[in-house]
């Protein structure tokens, strides 16, 4: 046999699969209520049904799709209740990590201060995929520093959900991406200062204006969708 072959990996179609979707529904291009069919997401995507029954399944599992039964899939609402749940969540799981940074090596308090250091004071837009991926890895960092590893499980659960109200508020409020930054900054700040405690108000102060202003978008979301059928009727 040829020693210069080498075995050809398989391509995992489920994995790729999920993570599409995954990214389309935290991105908005597959919006809340959305119907999800496994025959048309196939056609879409170009692959069999078996991956993309995989790939909702496990989205299902992390509760971003809802199942249908026979009329297959949707995709979950993110309501104002989701909202004060998932923040409720963080305000609880966030701040321990930031208690666990007294007793963690300076490797872990260095790793935190040096977030967000190469952005400009505005974000460009061009750079918000990047911007994302930063600050869900900052907040991640957070809580990997507490030992609890439950804790972490459970954090890594919710991840998609805290992702998904990232994108939706960041794209919906203009200017919030700026806001965030200047945010994620003192926290960082104080991190770097070891003023653990300084940094769990910054924490804190950040997730409750981030909920107050998502709550805001989806209120009106809800008005403008609430409005729309009305418009409709005054101009007939």
């Amino acid at each position: 046999m040829n020693s210069r072959l080498a075995p050809i990996e398989p391509i995992q179609l489920g994995d790729r699969t999920t993570e599409l979707l995954r990214a389309a529904i935290i991105g908005g291009d597959l919006p809340p209520g959305s119907i999800l069919r496994d025959r048309e997401l196939a056609e879409d995507l170009g692959v069999s049904r078996t991956p993309v029954r995989e790939a909702l399944h496990r989205l299902e599992g992390v509760g971003l799709v809802v199942s249908r039964g026979r009329s297959g899939w949707a995709v979950s609402d993110f309501t104002e209740q989701d909202v004060r749940e998932l923040f409720q969540l963080r305000q609880l799981m966030e701040p321990a990590g930031i208690e666990a940074l007294a007793a963690a090596p300076d490797e872990a308090v260095e790793h935190l201060a040096h977030f967000f250091h190469d952005y400009p004071q505005a974000v460009p837009q061009e750079r918000y995929a990047d911007y994302f991926a930063e600050d869900n890895a900052f907040h991640k960092s957070i809580v990997a520093c507490s030992p609890n590893r439950r804790l972490n499980d459970m954090y890594s659960v919710i991840e998609s959900h805290i992702d998904r109200g990232r994108h939706f508020l960041i794209t919906a409020a203009a200017g919030r991406a700026d806001e965030t930054l200047d945010e994620h900054r003192a926290i960082a700040s104080a991190i770097a200062s070891r003023d653990f405690e300084r940094a769990r108000v910054e924490l804190l102060a950040h997730l409750r204006t981030g909920e107050q202003l998502m709550i805001e978008q989806i209120r009106a979301r809800r008005d403008a969708e609430a409005d729309a059928p009305n418009a409709v009727r005054r101009d007939n």
